[in-house]
């Protein structure tokens, strides 16, 4: 799949690049971007999410943990300084909704509405989506570290694909299917969870045979469950995601991801854009 030889990596702790400086004005934060985040002219969309997701919790009462966060990439964010803007928009006795801004060198980059809510009684339960039975993370096979081919923040995540689904291959069906965690164990939170849901490539490019430039358009992702763990526990999380729509330059993946130990821990969906005419 890869000609090269894979190059030395030097992972970065994630829970340090999403450090907040608060600003003097009301819920407004500034942070700095690291080069070493960064895919082509942009940096890494998760990082973005969860920035916005850490940014959003200073809004909402203490213990309310994060439902759910749609995000739409309005321009690309480089490495460099952002400033991210929160706005509580309503909060009840239960369910708090946030919106959330990230601006760079004075425009709109990415926009969110977060909601966060406690836990409830229902009227109904159904049953998760089991995690599927595949092989172990160790059994996967790896993602070299490979710039330009592959993004400068692949470094700091440790990838195994399922057999049979790595990129560039191409493969019969449009399909992401791997293992993946933090590079550097860290304890795991709903920001460091959006990190993960947007760390593997588009879909298409399992059906793909060299790499093509594409951009997530949107995200929508839901937390389920995240498994307790400590600043030294170093869990597997297993990533799903098929292609359900392709065409006219857009596609989407279906997401899912469990902890290591079988719990669904979150889905969703993103739209990507194909950006092969303007290679």
């Amino acid at each position: 799949m890869f000609s090269d030889e894979p190059q030395t990596r030097k992972p970065r702790n994630m829970d340090n690049e999403i450090k907040l400086e608060k600003l003097d004005c009301d819920n407004s934060f500034k942070c700095e971007i690291n080069e070493e985040w960064s895919q082509g002219r942009a940096c890494f969309g998760g990082l973005l999410l969860a920035m916005s997701a850490r940014a959003a919790t200073h809004a909402v009462p203490e213990g309310r943990p994060l439902r759910a966060i749609n995000m739409t990439y309005v321009a690309p964010v480089s490495a460099g300084t952002i400033e991210i803007k929160v706005q509580l928009l309503r909060s009840g006795s239960s369910v708090s909704h946030v919106s959330c801004q990230i601006h760079q060198n004075g425009h709109v980059a990415t926009t969110a509405t977060l909601s966060y809510g406690s836990p409830r009684d229902g009227s109904l339960t159904i049953p998760r989506i089991p995690m599927p039975d595949v092989v172990p993370p160790e059994d996967g096979d790896e993602f070299p570290f490979l710039p330009p081919i592959t993004p400068k923040f692949i470094q700091h995540l440790d990838y195994r694909w399922i057999p049979g689904h790595t990129p560039l291959a191409g493969r019969e069906t449009a399909h992401v299917f791997g293992w993946i965690r933090p590079s550097i164990p860290m304890k795991m939170d709903a920001a460091q969870i959006l990190a993960l849901l947007d760390a593997y490539p588009p879909p298409l490019w399992s059906k793909a045979q060299v790499p093509f430039l594409a951009s997530s358009l949107s995200s929508h992702f839901q937390i389920l469950e995240i498994p307790e763990t400590t600043q030294d526990a170093h869990p597997w999380f297993l990533y799903d995601g098929p292609a359900t729509v392709v065409g006219n330059g857009y596609s989407d993946v279906q997401a899912r991801l469990w902890h290591q130990d079988g719990t669904l821990v979150a889905v969703g969906m993103q739209q990507f854009a194909d950006f092969t005419n303007k290679l």
